[in-house]
């Protein structure tokens, strides 16, 4: 990748909210590599990383309404199981983010009350919304895989193969999130939370 590749990532918001991303937990991952004082920095880098991410997170109200608005219009056609699947996790998505922003209004003392509460229910919101597009990724894999065995042409084949392979890293990803997701629960389903490298 060279310079002008990696100033195309970072000019978008989607491509700059990614490479955080990916710089937060890689910091966390390599921690345990780290000696104690330079761990403890590692740990801070990424802590800050993350609150970034939450601040850039305020502004994503309207372009997620109209994320929102333009997957309404697209579900025609679609399967009607992921197409009810993709609606429910979009109205998921979009009471996330006013859940969040409270949460974090009221950690700032913008607003009176604990956010304790608030921060729980936007974990279980971003846990649904995990479950939800793990099943409509499933979905669309069995039926890519019905797709594939009646595809006659080597080229659809080959598409459906680049898709498939695009749906199950969906669920991976998805999947190792909802890990996240669960360990950071008040009540989570294990007794010891993960590593702080691990969450």
């Amino acid at each position: 990748m060279g310079l002008e590749d990696i100033v195309s990532v970072l000019e978008t918001y989607r491509g700059r909210e990614k490479t955080m991303r990916t710089l937060q937990y890689g910091l966390l991952f390599v921690t345990p590599l780290a000696k104690q004082n330079v761990r403890v920095a590692l740990e801070t880098i990424s802590s800050q990383i993350g609150t970034a991410r939450l601040i850039l997170r305020l502004f994503d109200d309207l372009p997620m309404l109209q994320y929102s608005l333009s997957c309404f219009k697209e579900n025609k056609g679609k399967d009607t199981l992921v197409r009810w699947l993709e609606v429910v996790t979009t109205v998921v998505d979009q009471l996330y983010f006013p859940v969040e922003h409270l949460a974090w209004a009221r950690d700032m003392k913008v607003f009176r009350g604990s956010s304790a509460s608030l921060w729980h229910a936007s974990l279980l919101l971003w846990g649904l919304s995990l479950i939800l597009t793990i099943l409509r990724s499933l979905r669309v894999i069995s039926l890519m895989k019905q797709q594939h065995r009646q595809a006659a042409a080597k080229e659809d084949k080959d598409k459906i193969e680049v898709l498939y392979r695009r749906e199950l890293l969906t669920v991976i990803m998805q999947a190792a999130d909802l890990l996240n997701a669960l360990n950071w629960m008040p009540r989570r389903p294990w007794t010891k939370p993960f590593l702080v490298w691990q969450a």
